[in-house]
Formats: structure tokens, C-alpha cells, sequence
């Protein structure tokens, strides 16, 4: 939804909105429901990354955790290496899957170094893989013990269980920067953003073609009946609101359950793109267009079993059961298993050989419900955050932050993919000092470098090139060598608004401020933006810094600072309470467009 329009129709269309009864608590009410929405979908990933990073400062756990993602690391980016030519795909991903389930099973370094020598032995796949993966193994010095009992649950972390499986935690660190693009790459649903699209919707409604037909012509003109000159004065006039409402084509309710539907289905794709690059290793990235990983859409969560003539069988994993009990889905649970049993007695032919219903008409009538199933699911994640949500981000302007703190604290973490940036930041940096080393020839220098305010100038670099502005990370990107030529050369810089990400929720953390507005050729106006990092900015800079990272209470209400090696046992202790909360009273709609939450393991 695009939320650009002219300044003279702003007019327009709040007046359209007022005749349908629309009012400005109305469009509030959908702001905030967003922002909720927007805050579930961040906190959920920000607990993953912090859970993951706590776990590395405390190895006092015994899980060997870091060797373990090391492992994970190595086995991943050879994999990735050897697909692209190698002709053997499906057997080297097979590799990385065993691996991976290896891992989730707690076996220690020596079974998976056997496995892979077991498969050099049999000399069914290219051996270069092989020794790749083990050389990296013997190079990083990665060894762990195995860890208690299988599937993560007898062993304890802390004296809890492990809440994330090892892949989560592995894309945590390995894609952090890409998470990041993917949540700042949505247009925050704003007043004016929501009131035009329902304007569309009412201009489109007004817009049908059958009002177009004339009752008659005469000398080749057309005569219209008066019901038909009334519509036309509606439409010249621009009244669409009072077409509709004269001729009972759209009334309120049902405009802003259409608009709260097409919201959730938009941001439900947004969110699982996001979601899908944290827990599925098979996911290769962008938009879904519909979720096929909810537990109760999903094939394998209910066994049926009607081999029996007598019998029908309906089976489902107990921890998936205790998942769905955590988000209150226990009724909805039980119509699923209703619809399973009738679904599976229609699948069964009749005596004269016809069949009830099938696959295809089913599919159909399931595509027809996308949008009745999401008219309620905006209000009914907004609700559930509300009563379930750890706080950590009472106010949607307070998520920057913690994306910085998760920055800060990898900048200099080799398996992040935060330090995959650094060398770019540090060419920016020499481009940019270089600049003020010319523009200052001859003037004295008054203040010594401060290791700490050279660490925070190398985040709010990172942030400024690639998380507002849409540079791509490739040291061979052609517009970035453009940039730090331009910068040397002391040539202005200005970037148009599209350069940036859709939610420019970091600009409070970037060099790149809006400048002045340049009119365009099509009379419109484009805001632009320039590099401002002077001293006062600076001073800025370091100030925002003293406020990270943050704090979280504990059990006893005593606020905590996370990603400090002395708070870490009891970061997690806090975190694993949030995590395994008891039922809340609130439903989880799962039945929408949106993936469920991070913090309810997948199988």
C-alpha cells in the first residue's frame, strides 16, 4: 500500500471517510494493531538472537554451544560451496540434513567426524566436500562431548531445556543483518498510509462498470435515466463515499474488516518470509504467499489411520499438543480433528463409484477463505502480543535499539554475519577520513581517538549503509565504489527517498539526514537526504550509545542488562520463563495468514 498522494486530496479524502462513518479513532485503532503486530513479529526474532547470544557468553553451561554452531557454520557454507556445481545436489544436501538432525540428537564431535569418514569410505559422493568440512573441523579446533539423552529433552541448559533448535540459533548469527533488511523492508501502516487505501477501496466500489451503461441513445449520445445521472454526478464530483452509501454498496463494518484483512494477509507474508529464514534450512528466501507451516494446516500434525474397515485412527505428537495448549488452540484444535474425520469419510468412495468431494474443490474452497480467515486476525494477534508479549518494547521506536545492541555486540564475531560487513564500513571510514583529513589541512588536532567512540562510528556506519540505505554488502558493488569515490572527491552526495528502506525507523541511528525537498519533473516533490556527521552528531552518537544494551526484569522484578557476561545466568533464566509461559487466555490466530510464533518449537 502506497501512501503517497497530494496534499489538495488529503481533503478529499477524509471527506469520502467521514460519509461512511470512518473516524479518526477508527484509523488509530488499525495504526496501533500494526504496531503491535510489528513488535510480536521483531520481539520473536530479538529472543532467538539474544537467547543464542547469552548461551555463547555462558559456556559454563557445558553445551559446548559455540563449537557446536561452528560445526553447523562449517558444514553450511561448504554445502552452499559445493551446490552450485556440483551434480550430486540431492546427496550433499543429505549431508547437511543428517548433520543437522545429528546435532538436534546431542551427539558430540567424534560421531559426527565418523559419519563423515563412514561416507568417504563408501565413495558415493565427492570427497572434496568431505575433507573440506573435516580439515575446517581440525582447523577451528571445533570438539564437544555428547550431551545426555536425544531430542534435546534430557539434557539442561542451565538447568533448562534448550528452547531454540541449534539451526535457529545457527541463523540467528548467520543471517542477522538479512533478518534485519527483511523486517525493515515493509512500509509501516500509518494514518495516512491506511486512510488511502480504504479510500481506494471506496473509489473502486463506486467505480462498477455496470453504472456505465446509458438506458438509451439519441443521435449518437447517450441518455441516461436519472438514477444514472445521479451516479454520474457522484462520480465527477469525486463523491464516491455517498454513491456507495446511496445505493448500499459498502458500509463501514465492512470496510474496515477488508482492509484489517488485507493487512494481516500482507504482513502475515512479511512475517513469515522473516520467520522461514530463522527456522527452516531448507528455505531459500522471498515472499510466501501463503502459510503452509501452521501446525493445524500442516499434513503431519494429525495421523489418520483408517486402514480398518471398523476403525479411524486420529493420532497427533505430544509436543506438538503441549505447543498448541501454550497459544490456547485446544477448541480450535478439536474442529480441526471434526474436519479431519468428515474430510476423511468424504475421501471415501460411494457404492455407485463417485466421489464426494476432492482434492482440487477442496483446494478451491480453501483459497476462497483466505480472506475471511485474516478479517479477524490483525485484532486477534494484536490482543494475544498484548497479553503475552516479555515487554522489552512498549513503544514501536524502541525496537532501533535493540537492533543496535544485537549490532554492537557483533561487530567483532567472525561467524555473525554483522562482521561479514566490516571491511566495507572500514573502507567507508577511510573514504570519509580521508575527506576530513583534506577539508582540515592546517588546522591543529585537538582530540585523541577513544577506542570506544571508534567502535560506535563503525556501527553507526554499518547501520547507516545497510539498514537505512539500501546498499548492497558486496565489496564489488558498483554503487558503493561510487559512493566512497564521490565522498573522496568531497562531491555531494544526495539519495532519493527510494534509496532507503520502506520503515526508516533507523534514521535516529544513521549519518544519512533529509536535506531540502527538489521538485521533480512531473511537479511532485522528492525528499532527499545527505551525509551529516559533524561533531554535534557525534556527541549525539555517543549519547545514544550509554542507552544500550538494554534491560529486562527478572523473576523479581530487578531490571537486568542483557549481553553482560555477569547478568547472563540471569538473562536466561528470564528468557526460558517468557518462553515456556503458561496458557494465555487470548487465541492464537492460526488459522490466518500469520506464521505462528518463534518461540513454539517446529518439529
Amino acid at each position: 500500500m502506497n501512501s503517497s498522494y497530494k496534499k489538495d486530496d488529503k481533503k478529499l479524502i477524509d471527506l469520502n471517510l467521514e460519509v461512511l462513518g470512518v473516524r479518526p479513532k477508527d484509523i488509530d485503532s488499525i495504526v496501533k494493531e500494526t504496531q503491535n503486530v510489528t513488535k510480536m513479529v521483531f520481539e520473536q526474532v530479538f529472543l532467538v538472537m539474544l537467547y543464542t547470544r547469552q548461551l555463547i557468553l555462558q559456556p559454563s553451561t557445558g553445551s559446548h554451544i559455540e563449537d557446536r554452531l561452528k560445526l553447523i557454520f562449517i558444514v553450511c557454507d561448504v554445502i552452499k560451496l559445493k551446490l552450485g556445481s556440483a551434480p550430486n545436489r540431492t546427496e550433499h544436501l543429505k549431508i547437511r540434513d543428517t548433520i543437522l538432525q545429528m546435532m538436534e540428537d546431542n551427539k558430540g564431535s567424534n560421531d559426527f567426524i565418523a559419519y563423515l569418514h563412514s561416507l568417504k569410505l563408501k565413495n558415493e559422493i565427492d570427497s572434496d566436500a568431505i575433507d573440506t568440512i573435516l580439515s575446517s573441523i581440525q582447523k577451528e579446533k571445533v570438539a564437544f562431548a555428547p550431551l545426555g539423552n536425544i531430542h534435546g529433552k534430557g539434557y539442561k541448559f542451565i538447568n533448562i531445556d534448550r528452547q531454540y533448535s541449534y539451526y535457529e540459533m545457527y541463523a540467528s548469527l548467520r543471517y542477522t543483518m538479512t533478518i534485519f533488511k527483511k523486517f525493515l523492508n515493509q512500509t509501516p501502516y500509518d494514518n495516512n498510509v491506511i486512510k488511502l487505501a480504504l479510500f481506494k477501496k471506496i473509489k473502486s466500489k463506486a467505480k462498477t462498470k455496470d453504472f456505465y451503461r446509458p438506458s438509451s441513445t439519441q443521435d449518437g449520445k447517450d441518455i441516461l435515466s436519472g438514477e444514472q445521472k445521479k451516479i454520474s454526478d457522484f462520480l465527477d464530483n469525486q463523491n464516491y463515499a455517498e454513491l456507495v452509501k446511496e445505493f448500499e454498496l459498502l458500509h463501514k463494518k465492512e470496510l474496515l474488516q477488508d482492509i484489517r484483512a488485507d493487512i494481516a494477509i500482507d504482513l502475515g507474508v512479511w512475517a513469515t518470509d522473516i520467520f522461514r529464514r530463522i527456522y527452516d534450512s531448507k528455505y531459500i528466501g522471498g515472499p510466501i504467499y501463503r502459510s503452509e507451516n501452521n501446525y493445524l494446516n500442516n499434513i503431519d500434525l494429525l495421523e489418520i489411520d483408517n486402514e480398518s474397515e471398523d476403525n479411524v485412527t486420529v493420532s497427533i505428537d505430544k509436543t506438538i499438543l503441549e505447543d498448541i495448549y501454550k497459544l490456547n488452540q485446544l477448541d480450535h484444535l478439536a474442529d480441526s480433528i471434526k474436519n479431519v474425520l468428515v474430510n476423511s469419510l468424504r475421501s471415501e468412495k460411494r457404492t455407485d463409484g463417485k466421489t464426494i468431494s476432492s482434492s482440487t474443490e477442496h483446494l478451491t474452497e480453501s483459497l476462497n477463505k483466505v480472506k475471511d480467515n485474516n478479517e479477524s486476525a490483525l485484532t486477534q494477534l494484536s490482543e494475544w502480543y498484548i497479553e503475552n508479549s516479555i515487554d522489552f518494547f512498549k513503544k514501536i521506536d524502541q525496537i532501533p535499539k535493540a537492533i543496535v545492541s544485537i549490532i554492537d555486540f557483533d561487530l567483532h564475531n567472525p561467524w555473525s554475519e554483522v562482521n561479514w560487513d566490516l571491511n566495507n564500513i572500514l573502507r567507508f571510514d577511510q573514504a570519509y577520513s580521508y575527506k576530513k583529513q583534506i577539508n582540515n589541512q592546517g588546522q591543529p588536532h585537538l582530540r585523541r581517538k577513544s577506542p570506544i567512540a571508534e567502535h560506535n562510528k563503525l556501527v553507526t556506519y554499518l547501520i547507516s549503509l545497510f539498514l537505512h540505505l539500501k546498499l548492497h554488502h558486496s565489496l564489488i558493488s558498483y554503487e558503493f565504489f561510487n559512493l566512497l569515490q564521490d565522498i573522496k572527491k568531497d562531491n555531494p552526495v544526495h539519495f532519493n527517498h527510494s534509496d532507503f528502506f520502506e520503515n526508516p525507523m533507523m534514521l535516529s541511528w544513521s549519518i544519512f539526514k533529509p536535506s531540502t525537498e527538489v521538485e521533480n519533473t512531473d511537479n511532485s516533490f522528492q525528499e532527499k537526504s545527505e551525509i551529516k556527521f559533524g561533531e554535534d552528531e557525534k556527541n549525539q552518537m555517543m549519547y545514544r550509545f550509554k542507552k544500550i544494551p538494554i534491560s529486562i526484569r527478572n523473576s523479581e522484578g530487578r531490571k537486568v542488562r542483557i549481553l553482560s557476561k555477569d547478568t547472563t545466568e540471569d538473562v536466561l533464566e528470564t528468557l526460558v520463563n517468557f518462553i515456556t509461559n503458561q496458557p494465555s487466555t487470548k487465541p492464537y490466530p492460526y488459522n490466518s495468514s500469520f506464521p505462528l510464533p518463534l518461540r513454539i518449537r517446529k518439529k
